[in-house]
């Protein structure tokens, strides 16, 4: 499909299609056309619908051309329409435009580019509730809420010298409370709003050949990290991602396959173990693999080893999850270390598929309280939109001490001017750019 947006769309496509001027057809109705170039040559069999400015997506006149899908086609398709002074779009084009013609607010538009790279269905609900406006109604209300705040200063600065307590310093304070609440909230927010939409940092940890690149891979359903029997062959940190469901939800994990924990004397080894750790202890969730094949002096050293990097990692119980693996061994008896205060997943086998999609489910529903969302509860999930708050949560809370009404009311015109990134009031065209940067072609 070849979508079009702006002044004089309708006109150069009336010039390809002269049996069927489009211009003139009724909106919204799919018609078959055929496109010819100007020298009368065909260059499909196509369908077309308009979209007049009023009712389209950008506020302007637009149109959709539903051809076939070879690419030879497509290629003269995009020709012809060059040749009529069409551009190709920029990425996010079509939003900017909605934008700037007031068809959708910044926040629904970003909320565009959350739905294209959602990796989950709390991601992609997010972005729909977004969409529909529904983190636009919060921020109009307290915008709107510092707006009177800010009018009321301004009174009570040109009326002064009357004893007025709707505008007295005291009072506008007290309304400015529940303003600071809601941001504050809103801020706090931005936290698990990230890990909805970008997923959680996942880091696997265990011994030398524990399973641990063997259970990423059964994970992946692919053979992402190298397996082998000689310990010690991850020496760097392997990352993917993926999408798992539990009980209540998807989630998306940031995967990250590290070296196996011991003492060694080889150098590139000592770096790989130093990286695992450091992955570790940067990672939302850490996986523990544990091979229950171990048995003897090598489980006694293994759980020696492990309980000393255990420690060097601040023994992270909240954000650890066991995981046995090896299971499909004869010798698999080896308990894991239960005194380190973790749940245990398993056991699990990557050769036989024993409990892998157990353990997803149960990794999902571990996360899940780290992505959380009751029902229309409104998450940042934007770096930017978090900044904005926080800066108008400063200006807010100078407007809180402020001596005087005049000082208070230049804070609340601070801080609304924070939230222009959000609420969409005087943004200058360098940030809308950036903005709508991320969007793909065609968006």
């Amino acid at each position: 499909m070849v979508r079009l947006s702006g002044p004089g769309v309708l006109e150069a496509l009336d010039r390809l299609s002269p049996a069927r001027r489009l211009s003139d057809s009724e909106p919204r109705v799919l018609r078959r056309i055929t496109l010819r170039t100007p020298q009368g040559q065909v260059l499909d069999d196509a369908m077309a619908v308009i979209f007049k400015a009023q009712a389209s997506y950008t506020g302007e006149d637009s149109a959709e051309l539903h051809i076939h899908g070879s690419a030879v086609v497509a290629t003269r398709v995009l020709e012809a329409l060059r040749e009529q002074g069409i551009r190709q779009a920029l990425p996010g084009e079509f939003s900017f435009r909605a934008v700037r013609n007031g068809k959708m607010s910044v926040s629904q538009a970003e909320a565009v580019a959350d739905l294209i790279s959602a990796s989950n269905e709390s991601a992609a609900d997010l972005a729909l509730e977004k969409m529909a406006g529904s983190q636009g109604v919060l921020l109009g209300q307290l915008a709107e809420s510092l707006r009177q705040l800010a009018t009321l200063g301004e009174a009570g600065i040109d009326f002064s010298d009357q004893d007025i307590e709707e505008i007295s310093l005291p009072a506008l304070r007290q309304r400015l409370a529940p303003i600071q609440e809601a941001l504050e909230k809103l801020e706090g927010s931005y936290e698990r709003g990230s890990k909805v939409q970008e997923g959680l940092r996942v880091a696997f940890i265990g011994l030398p050949n524990a399973g641990k690149s063997s259970f990423f891979n059964a994970l992946l359903g692919e053979d992402r990290s190298i397996v082998s029997e000689l310990a010690g062959t991850t020496r760097d940190v392997v990352r993917e991602r993926l999408s798992l469901r539990g009980q209540r939800g998807s989630v998306t994990l940031r995967l990250e396959d590290t070296a196996g924990l011991r003492s060694t004397e080889d150098r590139i080894e000592k770096l790989g173990v130093e990286r695992s750790l450091r992955a570790a202890r940067e990672a939302e969730l850490i996986l523990l693999i544990w091979d229950t094949s171990l048995s003897g002096e090598a489980a006694q050293a293994g759980l020696r080893d492990l309980k000393t990097s255990w420690k060097a990692l601040g023994e992270p119980v909240s954000r650890t999850l066991g995981v046995l693996t090896q299971g499909d061994r004869e010798s698999s008896q080896s308990k894991p270390p239960e005194d380190l205060g973790i749940p245990w997943v398993g056991p699990t086998s990557a050769v036989t598929g024993q409990g892998i999609q157990e353990a997803a489910r149960n990794i999902a529903d571990f996360c899940e309280k780290w992505v959380h969302r009751d029902p229309g509860e409104v998450l940042l999930t934007r770096l930017d939109q978090q900044r904005a708050v926080a800066r108008a949560r400063e200006d807010l809370a100078r407007a809180a001490v402020a001596p005087e009404l005049d000082l208070f009311a230049a804070d609340l015109r601070q801080g609304l001017q924070a939230l222009a990134p959000l609420i969409g009031e005087t943004l200058p065209d360098d940030i809308l750019g950036r903005i709508f940067s991320q969007f793909c072609i065609g968006k």
